[in-house]
């Protein structure tokens, strides 16, 4: 008898991961980028405040920060694999001191693109591999002499190897370690500036259907 309930409530579980992954359903997502630079096209989460002393006994401080929300939604196109659209959103500020002045120069930053996520059912905790990539405009005025408006095309091209914790039958928190490549594109300028970022995603996903 013991070993019958022992069976049925891992069954159960099986159940319940697979039915939340399965074909027809649908995701919604909401998280946020933490990597080990400032990233390219403001799609990280960060705050930094630097304060450079000299030898005169002066000093400077630069202060910056970003704050990046990425939603996500999807559909299943068959049992374990859903395939949609992330979205990424920017709002950053950044100090930088002159002699006299300094300059305040204010970024904003949106985007989309493709995804694709298949999930690894396990019970409480799912493994699961993504794909994904967004392009989008980075936006950014400064004040330096007479205020200047500047726009860059940003390309951003990733995947990596995630887990979702199940918090329910409906729900789960997301966590992915992500490698990208970013392309900002400087077409007033003439060039363009690619880094390679290896970081951390982590947000909530809602599984929606029957």
């Amino acid at each position: 008898m013991k070993i019958f309930k022992i069976l049925s409530f891992f069954l159960l579980i099986g159940f319940s991961a697979h039915a939340q992954t399965e074909k027809g359903r649908m995701l919604l997502g909401a998280g946020t980028h933490i990597g080990f630079s400032n990233g390219i096209g403001m799609m990280d989460m960060y705050f930094n405040n630097t304060t450079r002393e000299f030898a005169d006994g002066t000093s400077e401080e630069r202060s910056s920060y970003n704050i990046f929300f990425a939603p996500k939604v999807g559909y299943f196109l068959s049992d374990n694999l859903a395939a949609g659209i992330d979205l990424a959103f920017g709002w950053g500020n950044r100090t930088i001191p002159l002699t006299a002045f300094a300059i305040e120069a204010k970024n904003s930053l949106f985007g989309a693109g493709p995804f694709v996520r298949y999930y690894v059912p396990k019970g409480k905790i799912l493994p699961f591999a993504e794909v994904n990539s967004i392009f989008g405009n980075q936006r950014t005025r400064d004040d330096f002499v007479a205020e200047n408006v500047s726009n860059t095309a940003v390309t951003s091209l990733g995947g990596g190897l995630g887990l979702a914790l199940l918090l329910g039958e409906r729900s789960s928190f997301d966590l992915l370690l992500n490698y990208t490549s970013n392309r900002a594109n400087f077409e007033s300028d003439g060039f363009y500036t690619r880094e390679n970022v290896l970081g951390l995603k982590f947000g909530f996903t809602i599984f929606l259907g029957n």
